[in-house]
């Protein structure tokens, strides 16, 4: 891709946006289907790149690797809709392993299904070793000294994270509580 196309795009020329499109859509759809298995779900991403694309075109740099900088955007994306794919189907699996039938379903139950939720989702969204931390002491149990010995880390910092997880947490559920009560 020359600079010149890249150029033309960024000042919003629609020739210079569909010599892009027909140039990477099929390559970029392929790719992701690669890493998705599902034509149907890399097709709609690839659009969503693309409608993307256009709409941040400013930020591009005509001076670096075009190919480069989409295949970085077709990965990440692939890999964000994979990461939200896999919360979906955890929560799918825990909402069906619970086996309430509908006549348990009371405000009670409801209210602590959304509340295991949440915090499913905050931890969800920690940072790598965060959530292996928080993982480790409340699902497994470990105390903060064989955390730390397990990751090679020391007993303050397993504590710090715990608590970075734990603040976390507490503020997407007093969120929760704000918004409904």
């Amino acid at each position: 891709m020359n600079i010149e196309t890249i150029a033309a795009f960024q000042h919003g020329d629609h020739k210079a946006f569909e010599y892009i499109f027909l140039t990477y859509f099929d390559k970029v759809k392929y790719f992701l289907n690669g890493l998705l298995r599902s034509e149907s779900d890399a097709e709609e991403l690839a659009q969503d790149i693309f409608v993307n694309l256009w709409v941040n075109r400013q930020v591009i740099n005509p001076h670096k690797s075009f190919n480069t900088y989409i295949y970085t955007i077709a990965r990440n994306t692939a890999f964000n809709y994979l990461k939200h794919k896999s919360v979906e189907e955890a929560f799918k699996d825990h909402c069906s392993s619970l086996n309430l039938e509908e006549d348990d379903s009371s405000d009670e139950i409801l209210f602590a299904k959304e509340i295991n939720l949440l915090v499913e989702m905050a931890v969800c969204k920690m940072p790598i070793q965060r959530k292996k931390i928080y993982q480790m002491s409340r699902n497994e149990g470990c105390s903060n000294e064989d955390i730390a010995k397990d990751l090679g880390i020391s007993k303050k910092t397993v504590e710090n994270q715990l608590s970075l997880a734990l603040q976390e947490i507490r503020r997407v559920i007093s969120s929760f509580y704000i918004f409904f009560f």
